[in-house]
């Protein structure tokens, strides 16, 4: 991100799991939305107050509602909009995911809503339920309370407050975009509403944090498979977008994996489509220290070449559920680290007991050396990186890895 957008940024996250808003990104956010008039605008979870101050100055005639749990924040939206030179403003202090919000605020009477959620889990109550329900995101009450993080609640909660044909702007977390985990909620939101353009943040928006973030716009309209427009915020501002169905949509929609899959040769596979072998690791960081074997760990990617591991030369036994052995012929690749893009390696002499943070590779010989020059290409490295996903320390699913699709060399 570039020093310009460093600068004016609120201080960083607090107790309730809010990451701030830099102004510059709150300026790109309000361009995305196509509402030339809007009437009557919401920031729920205002915080400080970045993106009510942005929305304000694009939309100078607007009546602006924020509401906020933090008693102080008032204060602080009150000078941004002074310094906007904007009036037609009211606050509630009130817990944003309080059931009764809607009698509070005056029902739905909003045409546009702006959030940045808190980047949270969230304790469920009685009352998300009804939330679920009124806001018409009644399927996801088949998805357990535990996966229903602050993000997809506060979008409930924005329905009951949008008039019908409301714009909506949300910031949302990578998980909420690409996990595997989420496509079921990513189903219900498509179908729910009509999903116009999804932009990837560069790492870095947010002081305090180096998490993914997405900004997603959206109508207040029943979704009919419209296509989804997908875009990257960069240094020269919002790339051009790619334009991707409904089904791709639902099974992931950040920009950068597309843009990737896009320079795919067709001449690439998966590992799932060579029936590759992927297996973790069993020993634990204490398990490791204590055991009296060769243990391999992420620290033991040291030696200058990856094509030609040695390993300890004794065989060390058999492997088991409990006792993963990596031995000749075993590709090896790092499950969790920083740079785990970066630390794979086949094993041409010894055995070694992995560790949990280590993937044991095993493929036909006929695509050992395809497989190991694929994930150490750029193409490879590039995938790799994107698929992976954490803040720090980095970490690679295996159906993420199985469906990888590696470049043939």
């Amino acid at each position: 991100m570039s020093g310009d957008m460093r600068q004016g940024l609120e201080q960083g996250s607090d107790p309730l799991g809010r990451y701030y808003t830099d102004p510059v990104i709150g300026q790109v956010f309000v361009s995305l939305f196509d509402c030339r008039h809007a009437s009557a605008i919401l920031d729920l979870g205002s915080g400080a107050g970045s993106l009510t101050v942005a929305a304000a100055k694009r939309w100078a005639d607007a009546r602006i509602q924020t509401v906020d749990v933090d008693l102080s924040a008032e204060k602080h939206i009150r000078l941004g909009m002074a310094s906007a030179g904007h009036q037609a403003h009211e606050h509630l202090v009130a817990d944003v995911l309080d059931e009764n919000l809607p009698d509070m605020v005056g029902g739905p009477r909003f045409d546009l809503a702006v959030c940045n959620p808190p980047y949270t889990r969230i304790r469920w109550r009685v009352g998300f339920a009804r939330i679920l329900t009124e806001s018409g995101m009644d399927r996801l009450h088949a998805i357990p309370p535990e996966a229903l993080s602050s993000d997809i609640m506060f979008i409930a909660q924005i329905l009951r407050l949008a008039e019908r044909g409301a714009e909506i702007g949300v910031i949302v977390p990578d998980g909420l975009v690409s996990a595997r985990r989420s496509r079921a909620i990513r189903q219900a939101l498509l179908e729910r509403v009509r999903v116009m353009r999804v932009v990837q943040l560069p790492r870095g928006s947010f002081r305090g944090t180096e998490a993914q973030a997405h900004i997603i716009v959206f109508e207040n309209e029943q979704g009919r498979g419209e296509p989804v427009d997908i875009s990257y915020l960069g240094m020269d501002g919002i790339s051009s977008p790619i334009s991707i169905s409904a089904d791709a949509a639902e099974f992931r929609m950040d920009y950068r994996f597309y843009q990737s899959v896009g320079k795919i040769t067709k001449r690439g596979f998966t590992l799932r489509e060579i029936n590759a072998e992927i297996k973790r690791g069993s020993l634990s960081s204490a398990e490791a220290r204590d055991c009296n074997d060769p243990v391999f760990h992420t620290n033991s990617f040291t030696q200058p070449s990856p094509f030609a591991y040695r390993l300890a030369t004794e065989r060390i036994g058999v492997d088991r559920p409990g006792r993963r052995i990596a031995e000749p012929g075993d590709i090896l690749l790092a499950r969790v680290d920083r740079d785990l893009q970066k630390k794979i390696c086949i094993v041409t002499r010894g055995w070694a007991v992995l560790t949990d943070c280590i993937y044991r590779i095993r493929v036909s010989a006929t695509w050992r050396d395809a497989v190991l020059r694929g994930l150490l290409s750029e193409e490879g490295q590039a995938a790799l990186t994107r698929v992976s996903r954490g803040v720090g320390a980095r970490m690679l699913n295996k159906e993420d890895l199985l469906d990888l699709r590696i470049e043939a060399p």
